[in-house]
């Protein structure tokens, strides 16, 4: 049993339950609901197995007696190891703040979750504070940088026919990374059913298992036909994930995050993901002038992130700064005044 009654009525916690038994009750109960994709679902255990390995190597006590110590500890340790665990070279340094305050998310869910099943009295993490993320500029993708992509994945430059079918899957690829506000779960794991060439768009299964569909403009729209051409020779009938390997197999799930990294490489754009081509789309929208209701409608968002509107913001100062720069106008007077007595030196010399 998980908890134990005592003559006070109050529930106490049982002592016995592991971090990793308690992981697996955890999943369950949200697999058992329903409400979450699988991609979410697969990181939230990433974060509690990460926990678990962890408890176990410091010899941690049950559940039901760590203390905001035990994850204050963790969090730091999370702080100073390598992200990847070392398995892949040149990205062994500590993870990013964002890394840390998304683990900092998951974990608090977790234990919500055990206090709710009473495994837990409380919430470790109610008394550590959110961590902090430094408010950067949204990185985008420059037209010049999405041209160099694409160069990247010309099928007229391919120089086998393997080679020709993966320039053109991942040219549509791109096409759909362009063109539309697609996370990448949403655009990795789409399957044949979800595709409508006749109107113009693809079927996508968003965060909270929210369907929505996404416009694509007729270069995507070409671009995803001559690879639906390609991929009818070699797939089997019976298969439906849209993206295919040369010898006709569904794509892994983390086949994107690959693609994109190892073609960033190659083009020189640096930190290539996908959630880049998505902040792109997202400013480059408001910067056309598309209302914010309706750019929340096509990319799932809740509400736009107010990061977009401080680099719209930064972008407009730019812009009037060059037009009123200080040091701008004061070389223009330098530059006329030094005129001026270049032609008073002339006319004394006569």
């Amino acid at each position: 049993m998980a908890v134990k009654q005592v003559s006070d009525h109050h529930l106490v916690a049982d002592h016995h339950l592991s971090i990793r038994g308690a992981g697996r009750g955890f999943l369950i109960s949200l697999k058992a609901s329903n409400r979450y994709a699988e991609g979410y679902l697969r990181e939230l255990e990433l974060a509690v197995a990460l926990l678990a390995d962890y408890a176990e190597s410091q010899e941690w006590p049950a559940v039901g007696l760590l203390t905001t110590s035990h994850i204050e500890e963790y969090l730091y340790y999370l702080q100073t190891r390598p992200r990847w665990f070392g398995q892949r070279g040149r990205e062994l340094k500590p993870p990013s703040q964002s890394h840390i305050e998304t683990q900092y998310r998951r974990l608090k869910r977790f234990f919500a979750w055990l206090v709710e099943r009473g495994h837990c009295e409380r919430n470790p993490l109610d008394l550590i504070p959110h961590p902090h993320i430094d408010e950067r500029v949204i990185p985008t993708i420059s037209e010049r940088q999405q041209l160099d992509l694409l160069r990247m994945v010309d099928p007229r430059l391919a120089r086998s026919s393997g080679e020709r079918f993966r320039f053109s899957r991942d040219r549509a690829v791109l096409y759909l990374l362009i063109d539309t506000p697609g996370r990448r779960n949403e655009i990795a794991t789409l399957i044949m059913d979800t595709v409508d060439l006749d109107s113009g768009a693809i079927l996508v299964m968003g965060k909270g298992r929210r369907e929505r569909w996404m416009p694509l403009g007729n270069v995507a729209q070409e671009a995803l036909w001559d690879y639906l051409q390609a991929r009818s020779i070699i797939a089997n009938v019976k298969e439906q994930a849209l993206w295919l390997s040369e010898q006709g197999q569904a794509m892994q799930p983390n086949w994107l995050y690959l693609m994109l990294k190892r073609l960033g490489e190659r083009a020189g754009v640096s930190n290539l993901h996908t959630h880049r081509f998505r902040h792109t789309y997202a400013m480059n929208a408001l910067r056309s002038g598309m209302p914010e209701r309706v750019l929340m409608l096509a990319g799932g968002w809740k509400r736009i992130p107010e990061t977009y509107f401080r680099t719209l913001g930064a972008e407009d100062v730019a812009r009037v700064h060059r037009e009123i720069s200080p040091a701008d106008r004061l070389g223009q007077a330098q530059m006329a005044q030094n005129r001026q007595r270049k032609q008073g030196k002339a006319r004394g010399k006569l």
